[in-house]
């Protein structure tokens, strides 16, 4: 036998094995019927064919052979899944059993394990459940079960049936039940399952910020009126807001007129000359009400008054420095009323918290001139009329 036919002989029966182990693979691969995933997906069809043809019996037997092959590695229905299936089958000792031990542990449990292949099982038992509501509340309320377990169970299937509904209030009627459930089984076996999924509250969170350009009108009273005219004011504010308290940061800048001569070392400073305002402002107020449409807040704070020639005259002429009213200690009071934008009513589980507004502010400011300047009494009294917006986040309350 010469070497090459050797060779020959060789590649041929290496390539003949090799074909066979390609061709037995294959046929595993084809043949490979008995893997949990095969199983459960077979399983969950054959489910939802008993259920729509009304063979409650023979469902549960599928349900209990798949429950039995889960694992860590797999599991065989989602939690509303299982659920609406239990309710079918009114066992609802394994149904509160499984509610009252949820917890985000279970729950994690799902995202790492093999998920069913995707089918309309969940589908068609949320479907069909929610068309035969009224049956299964019924068949609830008439099973031989404490109070307790008949209320939460009753009250699962509405939360289950929150997106069949389409009501963007459905949420706060399942909220009114979940908080008389809590009231009347304080420290129950169910509460810590109503609170994290059943009961869904947003609130406030603490912390809040708002920005707002306003104009308005302001007059004087006392001394400062017979030496100004009223002026008319443009400004910014900026608000940092902690639950109920509120601190406005202002930057207030108004334009008026003289009504007197002033003389100073150098010259007359002329009735009818233009003047400035300026009156920064650092207040607290404490919302006294809020809601979707109104929020109303009384303040008081200081602030920093200065009455004198524009800066551009100023800057021209230093000694009409002479002739201001330089800063001098502003006390400050008044009330906020915010006009809110945006829907007058939405779901009070969701609380409004970030809107564009209106804000119609009064303030009644006490400058202490008369402290500097003999005989320069007076006050101030201002509207400004405001557009700005809240930015403020939400939280769960638990």
């Amino acid at each position: 036998m010469t070497r090459r036919f050797k060779l020959i002989l060789v590649l041929l029966l290496f390539s003949t094995g090799l074909y066979c182990q390609v061709d037995s693979i294959h046929a595993q691969i084809m043949g490979y019927e008995d893997s949990k995933s095969t199983i459960i997906s077979k399983g969950r069809a054959l489910i939802l064919d008993k259920f729509l043809e009304g063979d409650l019996g023979k469902v549960k037997e599928i349900k209990d052979y798949l429950i039995t092959i889960e694992n860590d590695d797999y599991f065989a229905f989602y939690p509303a899944e299982y659920w609406y299936i239990l309710y079918w089958t009114n066992e609802y000792t394994e149904l509160a059993y499984d509610i009252q031990h949820m917890d985000s542990t279970v729950l994690a449990s799902f995202y790492s394990r093999i998920q069913p292949l995707r089918d309309k099982l969940s589908f068609r038992l949320n479907e069909k459940s929610f068309e035969n509501e009224t049956l299964l509340k019924e068949q609830v309320i008439l099973a031989d079960l404490d109070d307790e377990t008949k209320q939460i169970l009753l009250l699962n299937l509405d939360n289950l049936f929150l997106e069949n509904r389409k009501d963007i209030y459905a949420q706060d009627s399942v909220n009114i039940r979940a908080d008389e459930f809590l009231r009347s089984y304080k420290s129950g076996k169910f509460e810590d399952f109503t609170k994290k999924y059943i009961r869904y509250k947003l609130v406030p969170k603490d912390w809040g910020m708002t920005f707002e350009f306003f104009s308005g009108y302001s007059l004087y009273n006392g001394n400062l009126n017979k030496n100004y005219s009223n002026n008319i004011p443009i400004g910014v504010a900026f608000d940092i807001c902690y639950k109920n308290w509120e601190l406005y940061l202002r930057d207030y800048i108004g334009f008026n007129k003289t009504k007197t001569d002033k003389v100073y070392s150098t010259g007359i400073w002329e009735k009818d000359s233009r003047a400035m305002v300026f009156l920064p402002e650092a207040s607290i107020g404490y919302v006294g009400y809020n809601d979707n449409r109104f929020k109303l807040s009384p303040f008081a704070g200081i602030g920093a008054m200065d009455i004198g020639p524009t800066l551009n005259n100023l800057e021209e002429n230093e000694d009409l420095r002479e002739v201001s009213l330089e800063f001098t200690t502003t006390y400050i009071v008044g009330v906020n009323l915010e006009i809110k934008f945006g829907p007058y009513r939405t779901p009070s589980y969701s609380p409004k918290t970030s809107y564009g507004f209106l804000r119609i502010r009064y303030g009644y400011c006490l400058p202490q001139f008369d402290r500097k300047y003999e005989g320069m009494t007076g006050n101030m009294h201002y509207i400004t009329v405001g557009f700005g917006g809240m930015a403020r986040g939400t939280k769960r309350e638990f």
